[in-house]
């Protein structure tokens, strides 16, 4: 009987044990980046050929903007430089005023292909991907705008450092 209660002190000491450990050690562990990156230059070299395999991906990733064009309901659509010089168009679902020529922008959206009723897609971009862009950051001032419909997953990539799937 004396064995019996002497294991399980034992087993409720080495759980106590256990569970403060696991306290120490998830207290020492950085927390998650704010509003990471999946995606580069490089990748998007790579994606090009198969943009079909790749098309509804969730990409975030830096630019530069280099020109600016409205798209439907007057939002932004712009080409941004990556950092290997690659350029890719960018459809915002983001009214904002930090889409300026010269700007760095982080980009969380969706990748895919201009499709043949994509009037604004066809005129400016010759190279037939884009990506539909839910929130933008402003590299220099960590201001973050969001369409209201992707506020959830824009807030998560912020605050936890989550990239949504799919």
């Amino acid at each position: 009987m004396k064995i019996r209660k002497m294991n399980k002190l034992k087993l409720a000491l080495f759980i106590g044990l256990l569970f403060f450990t696991g306290i120490a050690i998830g207290y020492s562990q950085k927390p998650m980046q704010s509003c990471p990156r999946n995606f580069d230059g490089k990748a998007f070299t790579k994606i090009k050929k198969e943009i079909k395999k790749h098309d509804g991906d969730t990409v975030a990733f830096d630019v530069e903007v280099l020109k600016i064009a409205f798209g439907y309901n007057d939002k932004p659509y712009f080409q941004g430089k990556m950092d290997n010089g690659e350029t890719l168009w960018i459809s915002s679902m983001v009214s904002n005023s930090d889409v300026t020529v010269g700007k760095k922008l982080r980009v969380l959206g969706y990748l895919n292909g201009v499709t043949a009723d994509d009037e604004i897609g066809k005129k400016y971009n010759k190279g037939g991907i884009q990506v539909l862009a839910f929130a933008l950051l402003n590299t220099e001032t960590k201001q973050l705008h969001f369409s209201d419909a992707f506020k959830n997953e824009a807030l998560l990539w912020k605050s936890g450092g989550f990239i949504p799937k799919k």
